[in-house]
């Protein structure tokens, strides 16, 4: 193979830059930059390679290109942080683990969203505590629901719930309410009597406070008062009347659990044992008096328009066992 001629470039001024064999540029003897047509070429008006390679100037600060430099310049913010100007684009994709960062103060801090199973926001956190919770929720200790909260409304500014609490058994413990909704009345029979001196022997004989039509009632107390000539204890009378009673005065709660029976009595220490702590009073007069409270604090609850009753039974003849004998039931009604 025979010997290539020699490749020979100039650069702006004239000056010839030759390869050696190891492709080092060299500056090579002063000449001039011709053109197609032999005639010497002008940098400024003919586009070569020497005259492009002058438009693009070094910087002499960091040896960068002095466009570059502009693209940087415009990526940038005064901190020196870069920024991003384009949006994410659209996907499915999760970021994964992202660090937030510090709150910022006030209205520019991040708020935290509960969210339930299905991703629907049920509240939002603001300063620890939760505000408008947007449907039902339930507070719950192992299989039981011993908070069940509804909410009222949720208006901006507003999240008003309706909480009812919950025995570990599942019973429903109401909140008192106020003195205008309150349902406080004596038990009565079909005939609506509340005179529980009839005779129960044959065919008992019932006498009952009921559930309200529209809302729940939460019971709050069932008193029993009886005055009579003469109320002894330690002979098994029930009353002035000789006992114990045969079949006895059964006092039950129909509610959403089922029956509960609260107490049978036979004689007059069964109303000490019906009584709340501090519920029992007997007092002897002219005419001896006896009451028994058993508080029950809205442990129990009527349910509205259901056949729900605190039902008294009189199960023997009671018709001589004083002057005065009758059950009286405290309960709260439910507020809308």
């Amino acid at each position: 193979m025979g010997i290539s001629p020699a490749v020979i470039l100039y650069d702006a001024n004239g000056q010839i830059l030759v390869t050696n064999d190891g492709g080092d540029l060299r500056l090579g003897t002063i000449s001039k930059v011709l053109n197609s047509s032999g005639s010497q070429v002008n940098p400024s008006t003919e586009d070569t390679l020497a005259t492009r390679a002058s438009e693009s100037t070094l910087s002499t600060a960091d040896g960068r290109l002095a466009t570059i430099d502009a693209v940087l310049d415009s990526i940038k913010d005064t901190d020196g942080v870069k920024k991003i100007t384009d949006q994410l684009p659209a996907g499915t994709n999760e970021i994964g683990a992202v660090a937030q960062g510090t709150r910022a103060a006030a209205a520019s801090g991040w708020p935290l969203y509960i969210v339930d199973d299905v991703g629907n926001k049920v509240g939002v956190i603001l300063d620890g505590s939760i505000y408008r919770l947007q449907s039902d929720a339930k507070i719950a200790k192992g299989a039981s629901d011993l908070v069940h909260l509804d909410v009222i409304d949720t208006g901006t500014g507003r999240g008003r719930l309706e909480a009812t609490l919950l025995t570990p058994a599942g019973d429903i413990v109401s909140f008192p309410s106020v003195s205008e909704s309150i349902k406080n009345e004596f038990v009565e029979d079909s005939g609506d009597s509340s005179d529980l001196r009839v005779d129960g022997s044959t065919t008992p004989v019932v006498f009952e406070y009921t559930a309200d039509a529209t809302h729940d009632i939460a019971l709050q107390e069932i008193k029993f008062t009886m005055a009579a000539n003469s109320i002894t204890f330690g002979t098994s009378y029930f009353g002035s009347v000789s006992g114990p009673l045969s079949n006895g005065l059964l006092v039950q709660a129909i509610v959403a659990s089922g029956t509960v029976t609260l107490y049978n009595m036979v004689q007059n220490e069964s109303f000490v044992n019906f009584a709340s702590p501090g519920g029992f009073e007997w007092v002897v007069s002219s005419k001896d008096m006896m009451t028994s409270a058993y508080v029950i604090g809205g442990g129990l609850v009527l349910r509205a328009g259901t056949s729900d009753v605190v039902r008294v039974t009189v199960q023997d003849d009671l018709s001589s066992c004083g002057t005065y004998f009758r059950c009286f039931v405290k309960g709260n009604v439910a507020a809308d």
